[in-house]
């Protein structure tokens, strides 16, 4: 019984150090973490509209979250996030909208895919597809009849990923735009 007791009191001694030098690494590094991400939201902003002086960050209803893009005080687009899940991961993707709506570019963020074959999906050659192309044209030509996006060959189900993640926030976007006016 005492050997027991004792066993119990060493266990909980290590997991209250190991619970105490976790909750401190975490306060250490949740400020720094946090800078980080920002700068690169603000990164992936700047790649999208590089010649933007301010990006104003809007929140609708249902937590819809979205940035209008200005040169001074002229509004020059929307940028929007858009997640799908890929083939050995989830697609984050920037999108960069125009004022009227049709897709100005699109940037991965994060893809965890398969070395050499979803991975291209970051590749402008996928991604350049989508410039300039309304929400009803960003189909895989396999998927639709008005589909304009070639998949990548071999990562189809990256390519879909991509294309059906964006169709889904423009949508959203679309619907909360249309509520406003």
């Amino acid at each position: 019984m005492r050997n027991i007791l004792k066993l119990a009191m060493v266990l909980f001694i290590i997991a209250a150090i190991s619970g105490a030098i976790l909750g401190i690494t975490y306060t250490v590094t949740k400020e720094p973490i946090a800078k980080q991400v920002k700068l690169e939201e603000e990164k992936a902003l700047k790649e999208i509209f590089p010649k933007a002086t301010s990006f104003k960050l809007i929140t609708r209803k249902g937590n819809y979250i979205y940035y209008e893009v200005y040169i001074k005080n002229k509004l020059i687009g929307y940028a929007l996030d858009a997640s799908g899940k890929g083939f050995g991961s989830t697609i984050k993707i920037k999108i960069g909208l125009n004022p009227d709506k049709t897709i100005k570019d699109i940037k991965i963020i994060k893809q965890g895919e398969t070395p050499g074959l979803g991975t291209r999906v970051e590749g402008t050659k996928f991604t350049d597809q989508f410039m300039n192309k309304t929400l009803k044209q960003v189909f895989l030509k396999k998927d639709s009849d008005n589909g304009t996006i070639d998949a990548i060959t071999g990562a189809t189900i990256s390519s879909r990923a991509v294309s059906k993640a964006v169709q889904k926030s423009i949508a959203e976007f679309l619907k909360i735009e249309r509520k406003q006016e």
